[in-house]
């Protein structure tokens, strides 16, 4: 059931981020700028002017905010203070990721499937990627960074899967949709995908390397990971703006580009609940919290939904 909705002043509400331990959220907006909510009044606390385009990600790490513009900028706030700021070649629609270790930022670059990975307490670039058969890839479209691994999802429907250890080694590279890769998730073994050609897909990938010393050399072009399908989740709206597994690894949400939020089993992926969240083709951001789902969209509102 829907637990509160908001009306967002000053422009449309594109990207969400919720700190748990401090019980806040905070969006981005397509003017570039953050709000900052107390979840518990459900009241703005704080706005600042981030970017001069829309707000495409907010990630926190332990070092502050992180925010990422269209303009290309990419920031790191505390309390609202910029700390630092850089540049990067990247205005297109690929949301950055943090690894595990908090220490490093991966972002798509508007060159044809290159990834560059920023040091985030300095924000020099420590060094690009660039999958094989680059040119048939386009561009990057989501990407995330789990356990040493980064994940890729590109223009073409292919997911690229990279080992960041040591030296960055391509480990997989699967075809799994006829259009574009929008969403991305990963939990464990199994990594979920979403694209305009209606299908939601659980693909698991076996054989990665769990230590340093088992990832083979980058002249040994042997590699015994592989990727298989489990799940085809068939979509009956054309696009899906988010995916995202709860922490229990139970539930899966999905933000469609119809306005509506659906939730799933992991286990089987059976429909559980469909709800009218936002305005058809509004839906931007969600973000899952234990039984919490907050959606956010271009219908200036922000939806906080809770389920049982």
């Amino acid at each position: 059931k829907q637990w509160y909705q908001r009306r967002v002043r000053g422009g449309d509400c594109v990207s969400t981020s919720l700190c748990k331990s401090d019980k806040i959220l905070f969006t981005g907006t397509e003017e570039g700028s953050v709000k900052v909510y107390d979840t518990e009044v459900m009241r703005p606390t704080s706005s600042w002017q981030a970017h001069d385009a829309q707000v495409m990600q907010l990630v926190q790490s332990r070092s502050g905010l992180l925010s990422q513009g269209r303009e290309g900028a990419i920031s790191l706030w505390k309390d609202g203070r910029r700390l630092k700021t850089t540049k990067v070649e990247s205005t297109g629609f690929c949301s950055f990721d943090i690894a595990d270790n908090d220490r490093h930022c991966y972002v798509g670059l508007d060159e044809r499937a290159k990834i560059c990975c920023l040091d985030i307490d300095t924000f020099e670039t420590i060094r690009t990627i660039l999958p094989s058969d680059s040119n048939k890839r386009g561009l990057c479209w989501s990407l995330k960074a789990k356990e040493n691994l980064l994940y890729l999802g590109f223009e073409s429907g292919d997911l690229v899967v990279f080992d960041t250890r040591l030296h960055t080694r391509q480990l997989l590279d699967l075809k799994l949709h006829n259009e574009i890769i929008t969403a991305m998730d990963v939990r464990g073994d199994q990594v979920i995908t979403a694209s305009p050609d209606n299908t939601i897909k659980v693909t698991s990938i076996v054989g990665v390397p769990r230590t340093s010393e088992e990832i083979p050399a980058p002249s040994d072009t042997s590699c015994p990971v592989q990727g298989q399908t489990l799940h085809t989740i068939p979509m009956k709206c054309q696009g899906t703006s988010r995916v995202a597994v709860r922490e229990d690894n139970r539930l899966l949400a999905a933000s469609g580009w119809d306005g509506g939020l659906r939730l799933f089993s992991r286990k089987k992926c059976n429909l559980l609940a469909l709800v009218p969240a936002h305005d058809p083709e509004a839906i931007c951001d969600m973000t899952l919290d234990n039984n919490h789902v907050i959606c956010s969209g271009r219908d200036k509102k922000i939806s906080f939904w809770t389920f049982y």
